[in-house]
């Protein structure tokens, strides 16, 4: 039961922080929006993809890692967000939350390559 509820908290949080430069370059538009709807259009393919080929009976160490890792990196996107609200629209914002939200999906690809292993 632990392992279930650990493997859909990483597989939301992961979605949650791929949704979140989509909705902060929403507010800059042009190329940043773009980029922000490409990184949510790919969270929503490797989230799906993960789920559906991710399974196994075992928990190990890794695990704990990333779901600390992408509960950090939640938390971040989570302040960038608050902190658009009060600086209004913000390219800076927008890449910062890209790169963190490109490397949360490779955290996860890992994560989902790793339960193979």
């Amino acid at each position: 039961m632990v392992h279930f509820i650990i493997d859909v908290s990483i597989n939301f949080i992961t979605f949650a922080v791929c949704f979140i430069p989509f909705y902060l370059s929403e507010k800059t538009k042009g190329i940043w929006e773009k980029i922000g709807g490409s990184i949510f259009f790919a969270g929503i393919m490797i989230v799906g993809t993960g789920i559906f080929i991710s399974g196994g009976n075992t928990l190990q160490s890794y695990v704990y890692v990333i779901l600390v890792v992408q509960i950090i990196i939640l938390c971040i996107e989570l302040i960038l967000v608050l902190w658009s609200k009060s600086k209004g629209k913000s390219t800076i914002l927008s890449i910062l939350s890209a790169i963190f939200s490109v490397f949360a999906l490779g955290i996860y690809i890992y994560y989902v390559v790793a339960r193979f292993i």
